[in-house]
């Protein structure tokens, strides 16, 4: 019996789980030539990156001392949400590509700043397998966009 309360087991799963709408969208656009299978591709790209740089604010304000505000990482996350939404509004190749690289900056950042380092070891291994999931994902709708005729 499993048991439901095991971060270790439930996170990773829940996230790996998060590469189905990727996936799913690049078979819909292949195999079915669903004409929104792009933006939704992207759309979904964009509300993972606002989740993931919403949830830095959490991170930060509770890694923090109460009397010290984190402006740096604080700012940086509003600063890379309005960079998610413009590359949200590239032509379609570009966004998808740049959507990928932004992906791995999160992760760069969240390994530079000592804030994000003190996530448990598994989450961070986890992060690291997933951002190089998403990014592949991101690079091949490119690449596949890129090719198609017309």
């Amino acid at each position: 019996m499993p048991d439901w309360q095991d971060r270790t087991v439930w996170v990773p799963v829940l996230t790996y789980l998060g590469l189905l709408p990727f996936a799913g969208c690049i078979v819909a656009d292949q195999v079915f030539q669903a004409p929104l299978a792009s933006l939704i591709f992207r759309a979904y790209g964009l509300a993972i990156a606002a989740f993931l740089l919403g949830s830095w604010w959490g991170i930060v304000l509770t890694r923090t001392a109460p009397r010290r505000m984190p402006w740096f990482e604080i700012g940086l996350s509003n600063a890379l949400v309005i960079l998610a939404v413009m590359i949200f509004l590239m032509p379609l190749a570009w966004a998808l590509l740049a959507q990928g690289g932004l992906f791995v900056v999160l992760l760069a950042v969240e390994r530079w700043r000592p804030v994000f380092r003190s996530a448990p070891s598994y989450y961070q291994t986890m992060r690291r397998r997933v951002t190089a999931l998403v990014a592949l994902l991101h690079g091949l709708m490119a690449v596949l966009k890129m090719s198609a005729p017309g």
